[in-house]
């Protein structure tokens, strides 16, 4: 692949003007996916790909590899954009920016494109419940919060502990989508599933921390 802007590649390949002609999620991540040419994606082609809405499609996209399951080792790759974006959100940043070297990471299109057969059914169904309510929730603060709550499902799929990446990244997909419907219920029931997914990581690294201190203190006397 050469040096050219990745928007540029993402208009050639025509997934900017396809994916603006959709409103809901489902639509848009099924345009971006199937308008992208040959076997493999760059991350910095599908940001460019979501233009002005990219935070929210973004966080659903690569949170859904972690909500279904996936080739080994995709976490890591899909958990850092998260990470990153989640920080930038938290800051207030209205775009979300990538350092040069993970924007040049590629994917493979045909996963993400049998993530998204599997997931769009179900993206379906809860857009058909979605409507604008408790509008107080979505302000700036609100997008902050959001940030924050990005920042820490990307820890938890981060550490390489089992079932520490499903349940709150099913959360993140839940509240991304519920932002950029501005539901507040489906915000509030997304909060409340990821909080309960993050505490179970947080018990995790207890227990870790003490069964390795134990062991530290048996063989080392420490």
């Amino acid at each position: 692949m050469d040096a050219e802007n990745p928007q540029t590649l993402a208009r050639e390949n025509g997934t900017v003007p396809e994916a603006a002609q959709h409103k809901s999620v489902s639509a848009v991540l099924r345009a971006v996916i199937d308008g992208a040419k040959g076997e493999s994606i760059t991350i910095g082609e599908i940001i460019e790909a979501f233009g002005e809405r990219a935070f929210g499609f973004v966080l659903i996209l690569f949170s859904l590899p972690n909500c279904v399951p996936a080739p080994p080792g995709i976490a890591g790759i899909v958990g850092t954009p998260v990470l990153i974006f989640g920080i930038q959100m938290m800051l207030g940043h209205r775009h979300p920016w990538l350092p040069g070297f993970v924007k040049r990471r590629s994917v493979s299109v045909a996963t993400f494109k049998r993530l998204i057969d599997v997931a769009e059914p179900k993206l379906k169904w809860l857009e058909s419940y979605c409507k604008p309510r408790l509008p107080p929730l979505f302000s700036v603060v609100g997008d902050r919060m959001v940030g924050l709550f990005a920042f820490l499902v990307a820890i938890s799929v981060l550490i390489p502990f089992p079932g520490t990446n499903f349940p709150p990244s099913i959360a993140l997909v839940i509240v991304s989508i519920a932002v950029m419907e501005e539901d507040g219920y489906l915000l509030l029931l997304g909060y409340a599933i990821g909080l309960t997914g993050l505490a179970y990581t947080a018990t995790i690294l207890g227990a870790s921390y003490h069964l390795i201190k134990a062991a530290l203190t048996s063989w080392f006397g420490i």
